[in-house]
């Protein structure tokens, strides 16, 4: 077959083109459904443990197996550390001594993407402060140098 300079065959459109049109169209609808899937599943286990009575205030990992966590049970608190074999309750805590704040938020995911691209942004800009300083403070000390 032949075919005028700067045609295009409509074979080729349906051939070629639309099925790579689909398949980019499935695979976002498959995205969208593991996305919805796992909001799902976020929310019924939230809504599984949330009796009120067992809190878990902060926690910090010392080890990738090890490490502590401030639980609150039945409006007292504990400091319990953990690793892969073994659970204790190293001391119970006055909630005087405790720094909670009184309405902890959960960040979206565009608030933390925010905040992180910001703070990527900040140190950017201070690397180029500081090597900008740091010509010029070169700078004077040849000034200095040479007098």
């Amino acid at each position: 077959m032949k075919f005028a300079f700067g045609t295009l065959p409509l074979l080729s459109f349906f051939s070629d083109i639309l099925p790579l049109f689909f398949s980019l169209i499935a695979i976002v609808f498959v995205l969208y459904l593991c996305y919805v899937f796992s909001k799902f599943m976020a929310n019924r286990v939230n809504n599984a443990s949330r009796s009120g009575n067992i809190k878990i205030v902060e926690r910090v990992a010392l080890t990738q197996d090890k490490g502590l966590v401030i639980i609150e049970v039945c409006k007292r608190y504990y400091l319990v550390g953990f690793a892969s074999n073994n659970i204790e309750i190293l001391k119970e805590l006055d909630e005087a001594d405790l720094n909670i704040s009184g309405s902890l938020q959960k960040d979206t995911f565009f608030d933390v993407l925010n905040s992180t691209l910001k703070s990527r942004w900040d140190v950017k800009m201070s690397d180029a402060i500081f090597r900008r300083a740091d010509k010029t403070g070169d700078a004077e000390d040849k000034r200095e140098e040479k007098k």
